[in-house]
C-alpha cells in the first residue's frame, strides 16, 4: 500500500515522538544534526513505512526529515541515518543492477582509495533580473545545474543568491575476498559520505584498507565520451545513510575511569 506524503509525514511523527524523540532532543543538545533510526524498530511499529523506506528510500527519508521538522526544536539541516536493514537487502557488489536503481542496499567491502572532505553544493537560488521571482534549484547530478527559463517567460542567465554547502567525500569500496565466486575479479563502487558521516572519528576509522559496511541509496552517475557528450551508459554509486566498521579499532574501545586510572599508574610508576 503506498501512502500519499501527508499521510506519511504523519505516521512517521508519531513514530519519532513515541520512539525517538528523547534521541532527537539529546541529539539536538549535543549539537549532533542527524537521528539514527533502527529499521527493525520501523518495521515493528509500521511495516507500511518500512517498505516504502526501503523501495523509495529518497522520498521516504524527505518525509521523515518534514515530520521532524513539525516538532517545536531548533534543529537546521537535520539528516536521517538508518540502518538494522532485513538481510534480504544484502547485496554484493558484482550482483548490483538496474532493478536496485534508487533502493536502500547493504553491502560490505574494503576501502581501497579515499578522497580529502571537499565542499559540496546541494541547492542554489536564484533570482530572475526581470520580475524578482526566486528559483530554487536542487543539486544532485554530478554537473552543477543553473535555471533555464522563470515563469515570467524570461530565459537565460539568473543571479546567484545563495547555495547550501555541505561536506562531502568519496570513498572506493572493493568487494570482500571471501565474497568472490571462483576466478572473479573483485568489483568496485564508488560511495559518497556526506555531513556527519565525514567527522573526525569517522575518518579515522574509515581508512584505506578498513572493511566496512555501507547502507545507501544506489544512484547512476553518467560517463562521458571523449568528445565531451554523454554516453547512453552510466556508472553506478552509492550515497551512504550509515557507515559501519567490521574491524574493532582503538577509537572503538570504551575505557572506563579506573581503567584510565590502572593505565596512568603503569606509565608513570
Amino acid at each position: 500500500m503506498q501512502l500519499n506524503v501527508i499521510e506519511q509525514i504523519k505516521r512517521f511523527q508519531d513514530f519519532i515522538d513515541s520512539n525517538y524523540y528523547n534521541s532527537l532532543l539529546d541529539n539536538v543538545r549535543k549539537g549532533n544534526r542527524f537521528l539514527l533510526i533502527d529499521f527493525a524498530e520501523l518495521s515493528k511499529y509500521d511495516p507500511d513505512l518500512a517498505a516504502e523506506l526501503l523501495d523509495a528510500p529518497e522520498e521516504t527519508i524527505k518525509a521523515i526529515e518534514k515530520a521532524i521538522e513539525q516538532f517545536d526544536v531548533d534543529l537546521g539541516h537535520f539528516k536521517i541515518r538508518v540502518f538494522n536493514i532485513p538481510p534480504s537487502n544484502k547485496i554484493r557488489i558484482a550482483d548490483i543492477r538496474s532493478s536496485h536503481l534508487n533502493k536502500l542496499l547493504l553491502f560490505q567491502g574494503t576501502i581501497r582509495q579515499k578522497s580529502d572532505v571537499r565542499p559540496q553544493t546541494t541547492s542554489s537560488r536564484f533570482e530572475c533580473p526581470v520580475c524578482g521571482n526566486i528559483l530554487n534549484v536542487l543539486q544532485f547530478d554530478a554537473s552543477y545545474k543553473e535555471p533555464t527559463r522563470c515563469g515570467c517567460g524570461r530565459k537565460g542567465k539568473f543571479t546567484l543568491l545563495d547555495e547550501e554547502i555541505i561536506d562531502a567525500q568519496g570513498i572506493l569500496i572493493e568487494e570482500s575476498s571471501d565474497s568472490i565466486e571462483g576466478s572473479e575479479q573483485p568489483k568496485k563502487i564508488n560511495v559518497v559520505l556526506t555531513r556527519d558521516l565525514t567527522s573526525t572519528i569517522s575518518d579515522k576509522r574509515m581508512a584505506p584498507g578498513s572493511k566496512v559496511e555501507i547502507i545507501g541509496i544506489i544512484k547512476k552517475i553518467p560517463v562521458f565520451l571523449r568528445s565531451g557528450g554523454k554516453s547512453t551508459r552510466f556508472d553506478w554509486f552509492c550515497d551512504a545513510l550509515y557507515t559501519k566498521p567490521l574491524e574493532e579499532t582503538f577509537y572503538d574501545i570504551e575505557i572506563s575511569a579506573d581503567d584510565e586510572k590502572q593505565i596512568l599508574e603503569i606509565l608513570y610508576t
